[in-house]
């Protein structure tokens, strides 16, 4: 009998732990327990290129850098009406920075840093919201190609 009943509970344990996990964390789109929802983020070069991604991964924009040049950028986050989400503290959210070969990347801050490109082409870095405490992107990351011109 008690083998039945284990066998039964079995998927209502199972059930009750996956429900339990995904309520740690909002969806790719969203915080958890911060209130606002980022819905894009914003890229920006300190050379005045920007880029915007929106929750879909449609990027908007182009950043372009020059090659051997180390270049400050600064990633915002948005919500559903443009604005700057500015409940995001920086110990428990930064930006996620990766990129791929021909591209570096050195963190400053949460959510700055400065790219560095050896030579000239496009290269893909993705970037996204992530949530150190629980080590894990909130939103995207979401690829975004970086043009590297010749050096000037």
């Amino acid at each position: 009998m008690s083998q039945l009943i284990l066998r039964r509970l079995r998927p209502l344990v199972a059930l009750a732990a996956l429900t339990l996990g995904l309520g740690a964390c909002k969806d790719s789109t969203g915080l958890d327990e911060h209130g606002e929802e980022v819905h894009a983020m914003k890229v920006t070069l300190a050379n005045g290129s920007s880029v915007t991604v929106s929750e879909t991964g449609a990027v908007t924009g182009t950043l372009t850098m020059s090659a051997g040049t180390a270049t400050t950028l600064t990633v915002t986050f948005l919500d559903d009406a443009g604005a700057v989400v500015t409940d995001l503290p920086a110990a428990e959210y930064q930006a996620s920075v990766s990129p791929n070969a021909g591209i570096t990347f050195a963190r400053t801050g949460a959510f700055t840093g400065m790219l560095q490109g050896a030579t000239a082409g496009t290269v893909t870095v993705r970037f996204g919201l992530f949530h150190v405490p629980e080590s894990h992107d909130d939103f995207g990351p979401f690829p975004v190609p970086v043009t590297i011109a010749g050096a000037i």
